[in-house]
């Protein structure tokens, strides 16, 4: 493609993008942000950050909005994922295919079968927590029952209440005497209500237990419990809080006891590090007293089921049992963020994806703005931890040092730059894919942003890059589909568009610091480099279509329907990567 045919590419990406501004409430105002959706209300701060990024190009621009989102949470603490409306979303209120969105998270699932799915927003797959699997336990006239809860629900429903919903299930409780040769006898009505709330990522659960008239029970057991952790991979159960805390790694086995009696609280923890970990932590509130905490899981450190037992040795006639517990779901977090409402209290942005879209823009502002973007970006730079980080938040932070450090030649940006990048080389694994510390799995993301990074540094190591591209291959999906993949640790692919576009980015980063003579590659090794990103490029360009006046990207294959993170992903990789290094040097 022509110089000019890909300015026109880039201008039609651009103003593509632009279908995605609305206005974000900051607290001083509103600012024009790029929303999830065209015309949304929820504004994700990577993505705007990235956004902002790609638009740092002095034939571009329309950045102003998003920065000015990043900049209105650039005091104490860390920045939320996402900002939106301060409200409960109901998407789908049917029972049997809910979906509700609260600030914090995603509700999905099948109240029919006491299964309630809850994901932080923006991320796909399995559910952090799928809360189901209850059992209830009793004994009626001598005969001992223990009843898998789902198996008897007869009611379901959504409700509002102050500030929230209430989803809950109803099952009738039956059962027979010991010698008893009749038909089971309803016993009692069991309720699970789960309140969801705009103000708290916290859930709480409301278990009520109720015997019929004229029935009495004996040694009555309710639980609570979270199923299906396996493909999360929990490993570590917590039990109590603070400094008193235990840890133990997660046992392998069947309803193997792991609490006997009381806690404060307890909980499990992914096998990841800190600052990625899924945290599921539950506060038993009363008053039903907490009788035990079981543990279930196919092998060591593979938590699968997590059941807490509740008791009381006899419920008489229209008498009820009833235990409340306080479930949050975090990850990477100690505590919900102290946000404004609206605000993700459950997850956290990437304090290096925000540095370097800060950072970035500082280069190119003069006077009081331009301060203030530099003063934004220390700040967010100064908050990123490099111990545990993803490959991809070390190569934006690497990324955000670079760029500071060439406007301001501050010697400590410099010794922060190498300490970053040796951090980051240093998560290259044998097969040359670099990838998370702990059972995180590669991500072709992440692999891209490491070789963009390394690529754009004043000596860029060449072993690093050299290993890193040799770890790229064609890979054909289902479709079939064309794309770009990983060999080794699990060889994942680029499905997403996203993914793709960064590839591509990633490679013309490497192309450009061999054309300036700053690493040298074998004649053998450049065709090959020169080989795939003319590969990624024609690929890429397949998921690119008019609409109207604008171009617009698919997310996945193409056809398929447009997202913000590949419209942005494919704009940066079409910018001129000669141009981001002039700039980063000035």
């Amino acid at each position: 493609m022509s110089g000019n045919g890909m300015d026109a590419v880039r201008e039609g990406l651009a103003r593509g993008l632009a279908r995605f501004l609305a206005p974000a409430r900051l607290p001083d105002g509103y600012a024009p942000a790029f929303a999830t959706q065209p015309r949304g209300q929820v504004f994700d701060l990577a993505a705007n950050a990235a956004a902002a990024e790609a638009l740092a190009h002095p034939l571009l621009g329309g950045a102003e909005g998003a920065l000015d989102l990043l900049l209105s949470f650039q005091g104490a603490g860390r920045a939320p994922q996402a900002l939106g409306p301060a409200r409960v979303t109901v998407e789908d209120e049917t029972p049997r295919s809910f979906d509700i969105r609260t600030p914090h998270h995603r509700f999905t699932g099948n109240l029919k079968r006491g299964e309630i799915e809850q994901r932080l927003h923006g991320e796909d797959g399995p559910p952090a927590i799928l809360h189901g699997g209850n059992l209830v336990e009793f004994t009626w006239r001598g005969r001992k029952h223990c009843l898998d809860v789902e198996d008897a629900i007869t009611t379901t429903g959504i409700e509002p209440v102050p500030g929230g919903v209430l989803l809950f299930h109803e099952s009738i409780v039956g059962g027979r005497g010991r010698f008893s040769r009749a038909a089971s006898q309803d016993l009692a009505r069991l309720r699970y209500a789960y309140e969801v709330r705009a103000d708290s990522p916290v859930v709480t659960l409301t278990v009520t237990l109720t015997t019929a008239p004229g029935i009495t029970l004996d040694r009555v057991r309710i639980t609570t419990a979270c199923d299906g952790m396996s493909d999360q991979r929990f490993a570590t159960l917590v039990l109590g809080e603070g400094a008193e805390a235990r840890h133990s790694d997660s046992p392998a086995g069947d309803n193997i006891t792991v609490q006997d009696g009381p806690v404060a609280c307890f909980g499990a923890l992914q096998g990841r590090p800190a600052r990625q970990a899924l945290a599921l932590s539950i506060r038993p509130c009363g008053p039903a007293p907490l009788l035990s905490v079981k543990a279930s899981g196919p092998e060591p450190r593979r938590l699968h089921w997590l059941l807490a037992r509740y008791a009381e040795a006899r419920l008489g006639p229209g008498q009820a049992l009833v235990a409340r517990e306080e479930r949050l779901v975090l990850r990477g977090l100690d505590a919900p963020l102290a946000v404004p409402r609206g605000a993700d209290a459950a997850s956290a942005a990437p304090a290096g994806a925000i540095a370097l879209a800060l950072a970035t823009h500082a280069a190119l502002a003069n006077g009081p703005r331009g301060a203030a973007l530099r003063a934004a970006a220390l700040h967010a730079l100064g908050a990123f931890e490099p111990d545990g980080a993803t490959p991809a938040d070390l190569a934006q932070a690497l990324m955000a040092a670079d760029a500071l450090r060439q406007g301001a030649g501050d010697p400590s940006l410099a010794s922060r730059a190498a300490a970053i990048e040796a951090a980051l080389v240093a998560t290259q694994r044998e097969s040359g894919v670099f990838r998370d510390a702990g059972d995180a799995p590669a991500t072709v993301g992440g692999h891209a942003a490491a070789l963009l990074a390394l690529a754009r540094r004043g000596r860029p190591p060449e072993q690093p890059l050299r290993r890193g591209i040799a770890a790229l291959g064609l890979a054909t999906l289902a479709g079939p589909i064309d794309t770009l993949a990983l060999r080794g640790e699990g060889d994942p692919a680029a499905t997403g568009t996203e993914d793709l576009a960064r590839l591509l980015r990633a490679l013309r980063a490497v192309q450009a610091a061999r054309a300036a003579g700053a690493m040298a590659l074998p004649e053998d090794a450049a065709r090959r480099l020169a080989f795939l990103a003319a590969t990624a490029m024609t690929l890429l360009q397949g998921r690119i279509r008019p609409e109207g006046e604008v171009l617009v990207v698919s997310g996945g294959a193409p056809g398929t329907a447009p997202t913000l993170g590949a419209q942005v992903a494919a704009l940066a990789a079409l910018v001129p990567p000669e141009a981001t290094q002039e700039r980063a040097a000035a």
